[in-house]
């Protein structure tokens, strides 16, 4: 069950009374007591309430709201700007550009637009926030974010957090130069999403997992494998993910898809998957 920020009263408090664990987990809110001594008053940011306890599913940034302030100035001022199908969410460090662009040159205009609102406004720009694209083009491309926007409105679960990777996941593929573990700069949009999610899943433990064609020594390929999840997990933690939250597998030709030997085979076996584990 997840909780927004806000004022937590008597029935939740005893839950959490029975649920304390001392210190509160990395990267979680203060607590502070209300005037109501029957209630608790959490910084903004989504909660879970699991195994007895209440936690930070995604802490905001101070002084940032994820229904007022800056979010609501900003969106504001996109219709001003002649953007007025553009939306965005603002939850914690994240700021999710939505809404359905009339064309990709729209889309392009509005990206633009959008992370210059974000650089302007004196909140957003001091909370260095991660700007992600969930923005589709009416009857064209996907936006790469679109999934980490429905999570956020939807909240952090097991099931939510591993649905969002998959769908994520389902029409794109982190892409490196050949032969090696460097990550081109074309996936940089789609790990930005991924960031974003491993971000509001930071309750969670998230493998990352890389796997390779047949094509090639099973030990180099092994080693390739372990290289790529290691640069993927490098670029999330550089996004801000907690590295506590995170774990990179490199499994090689051990998991193969199609066991074929075509060049269309290859492509399905060279993935990253990634899959969301309860701690």
């Amino acid at each position: 069950m997840a909780y927004r920020s806000g004022t937590v009263c008597a029935s939740i408090l005893a839950l959490l009374a029975l649920g304390a664990c001392g210190a509160p987990p990395p990267g979680a809110p203060p607590v502070e007591t209300a005037a109501n001594e029957d209630c608790v008053t959490l910084a903004e940011g989504l909660y879970e309430f699991r195994g007895g306890k209440l936690l930070a599913v995604s802490a905001g940034a101070a002084g940032l709201s994820a229904v007022s302030g800056p979010e609501q100035a900003i969106q504001a001022g996109f219709a001003e700007a002649g953007f007025p199908w553009m939306g965005l969410k603002i939850r914690g460090r994240l700021a999710i550009l939505t809404g359905t662009a009339p064309s990709v040159e729209a889309k392009a205009a509005g990206l633009s637009a959008g992370q210059a609102a974000l650089a302007a406004h004196p909140q957003t720009a001091a909370a260095n926030l991660l700007f992600v694209d969930a923005v589709p083009v009416e009857g064209g491309e996907r936006g790469v974010g679109e999934s980490l926007a429905a999570l956020a409105d939807a909240g952090a679960s097991l099931e939510s957090c591993q649905r969002a990777f998959d769908s994520t996941m389902a029409s794109h593929s982190i892409l490196f130069q050949s032969g090696n573990a460097r990550i081109s700069p074309v996936s940089n949009g789609l790990l930005d999403a991924l960031s974003g999610i491993a971000t509001l899943c930071q309750g969670f433990v998230t493998e990352i997992g890389e796997h390779t064609s047949a094509r090639g020594a099973d030990d180099y390929n092994l080693k390739l494998s372990q290289d790529r999840a290691d640069a993927v997990k490098a670029y999330l933690i550089g996004k801000g993910v907690s590295e506590e939250g995170l774990t990179s597998v490199g499994y090689g030709e051990t998991r193969l898809l199609d066991t074929a030997t075509t060049p269309e085979a290859n492509d399905r076996n060279r993935r990253t998957e990634f899959e969301v584990i309860a701690p």
